[in-house]
């Protein structure tokens, strides 16, 4: 696909990373087109699964979270590992990986007692390895194809 993104693609591409509530003719303004060819640019790229969702990204700490973990894992059951993230809404994500684990989970804490509640939870489920985020950088980072990364 990344083949035929061109420059207007690229740019509607890095506008909506930046603010997906910018409307299509203030994208089109900006990159000199119609708000009917950004449209229609946008709606091909959703089509074409480069755009795979529009989302809103919450600020955790307002919502009350103090920190964020990831924990590695290793399990003799992926379904049973599922089933725990499924049910934990402190689970911001879930990927299986290579190496010496099964997966790492990242997780949004309200204290020190809440993580220790997920990895008494957890424990039962397989052996982990805790990291305490403790600041983040590029998380926000506007994403370039492929082709574009030397």
């Amino acid at each position: 696909m990344n083949d035929a993104l061109d420059a207007y693609d690229r740019k509607i591409l890095s506008l909506l990373q930046e603010n997906s509530r910018l409307s299509y003719s203030e994208i089109g303004r900006r990159i000199h087109l119609t708000a009917p060819a950004v449209t229609e640019r946008v709606k091909r790229l959703e089509e074409t699964g480069v755009i795979g969702k529009f989302s809103l990204q919450l600020n955790l700490r307002a919502l009350g979270y103090s920190f964020e973990a990831f924990i590695n894992i290793t399990v003799e059951s992926h379904d049973a590992l599922d089933a725990w993230a499924a049910a934990r809404p402190e689970v911001l994500a879930l990927h299986a990986t290579t190496g010496n684990h099964c997966a790492l989970i990242r997780l949004a804490l309200k204290s020190p007692e809440h993580l220790q509640a997920c990895l008494k939870s957890l424990g039962q489920v397989g052996k982990t390895s805790t990291s305490m985020v403790l600041s983040s950088q590029w998380e926000d980072r506007n994403r370039l194809p492929a082709d574009q990364i030397a």
